[in-house]
């Protein structure tokens, strides 16, 4: 691998990005759906998350950036290089959030990509191909349990069945959400971009754990993320009442729930032994029916996500769950329902992107780790049909998904540099 190119086309650069620029803009971004102790929520599809893709396209716009929509809301800012015809770098992440999340997770490679296309508009810096930012819809699970849903389509990796179960805390279907955007199960294909169309696809990011911090390292550059086996266990048992139904007759389906999400906890505990942490699991929301005090609780839904960076190990622990609550239904005459909602690879990343910007940051003198991602990004699906790299920044204590989530200013700014580095690289590379 040599990413070489003539003298017109630079191999590397001096530019600096706008620090000021783009701290000021991340914080305009974390400033939408901002709530108690600095928390931020913006769930996909809600007022506050368009708020924050309409603010990205007002800064695209101010930038000059010719702008492309897609039905779904995925937002593409182009700047063409010498040849508009060729195929593209795209730099990008998200800016929806969990609920109640930080400020960082996602805006961060978005407003880091932003600033350094800016910076390279504003040079004039001559390019062989075109450079483009990406802002996804739906990274997070936070809202239908489903994740990296605009890159997913983006991808072609949104499979009819995936959108069963996907279904929000009131009710709301994700299909019927996508059907009101014109988008449907016979049409879900139309949204696909053309693998020729993109030359990479790079994602800066927050580490989201706390490796980086621990090592004193400035960079995370990533090889593979771990991907994760989403589902309900829906257990259903008898309501009745809870003052006059004697404990043996009971057919208690939180009880059940309990059982099960104890075992979870034992034997991802026990796996990560034996794979070196490569296992985790989390019951992340439940719910009750009927949900009172005073009523035994005759239905409860567990949405259970299983991730690793082995698809070996994910597919075994994920077997013995469901194997588990089948037995603890069977044991307490209840029954059980596993309902799907998303089976994914592990994906490795590009080894030649890896060696680029191993080779940036050492001639930078920037300390890196190389390093897997324990946490789900788009660049795992955009992998399946380009070159895909990620650069990851530290996090405090490696705390994510909460207000307490926090990356000094410098190195998100030190990340952006890198990114752009990469993405001048990248488009001035003849091979």
């Amino acid at each position: 691998m040599a990413f070489m190119a003539k003298a017109l086309f630079p191999v590397t650069s001096e530019l600096a990005i706008n620090k000021r620029r783009l701290l000021r803009d991340l914080n305009a971004i974390s400033r939408i759906g901002i709530g108690d102790h600095g928390s931020v929520t913006r769930l996909v599809f809600s007022i506050k998350e368009l708020r924050s893709r309409q603010l990205l396209i007002h800064l695209m716009r101010q930038a000059g950036l010719k702008i492309h929509v897609d039905r779904i809301g995925n937002i593409f800012a182009r700047w063409n290089g010498h040849n508009p015809k060729a195929p593209a770098v795209l730099a990008g992440s998200h800016l929806d959030t969990v609920v109640q999340g930080g400020k960082f997770d996602g805006p961060v490679g978005v407003i880091g990509a932003l600033e350094a296309l800016r910076t390279l508009k504003e040079n004039k810096v001559p390019l062989r191909c075109p450079v483009e930012v990406v802002c996804f819809v739906g990274e997070e699970s936070s809202r239908f349990g489903y994740s990296t849903l605009g890159s997913s389509l983006v991808a072609g990796e949104v499979q009819i069945e995936d959108l069963t179960h996907a279904v929000d805390a009131h009710g709301t279907k994700l299909e019927d959400i996508l059907a009101s955007m014109g988008i449907y199960r016979d049409n879900l294909a139309s949204l696909t971009r053309d693998p020729s169309t993109i030359k990479a696809y790079l994602e800066l990011h927050i580490e989201q754990g706390p490796i980086l911090e621990t090592k004193g390292k400035k960079i995370g550059l990533v090889t593979s993320i771990a991907a994760p086996t989403r589902f309900k266990a829906v257990f259903t048992g008898q309501a009745d009442h809870s003052g006059t139904t004697p404990m043996e007759m009971r057919k208690d389906a939180l009880v059940a729930a309990a059982k099960l999400i104890t075992y979870i906890e034992e034997v991802c505990r026990e796996f990560s032994a034996v794979e070196k942490g490569r296992i985790v699991g989390t019951v992340g929301a439940m719910k009750i029916e009927p949900g009172v005090m005073n009523a035994v609780p005759g239905k409860v839904e567990l949405s259970i996500d299983i991730r690793s960076i082995t698809a070996e190990a994910k597919d075994r622990v994920a077997s013995q769950v469901k194997d588990r609550a089948a037995e603890i239904a069977r044991a307490r005459d209840i029954d059980v329902e596993i309902l799907p909602i998303r089976e994914e690879l592990p994906v490795p990343l590009n080894e030649e992107l890896l060696l680029l910007t191993k080779h940036i940051c050492d001639q930078n003198g920037i300390a890196y780790e190389v390093m897997p991602s324990g946490a789900g990004h788009d660049a795992m699906q955009m992998a399946k049909i380009t070159r895909a790299a990620m650069i990851f920044v530290p996090s405090k204590r490696g705390i994510s998904h909460n207000p307490s989530e926090w990356t000094e200013p410098e190195d998100i700014c030190l990340g952006s540099q890198v990114l752009l580095e990469t993405m001048i690289r990248l488009a001035n590379d003849e091979g």
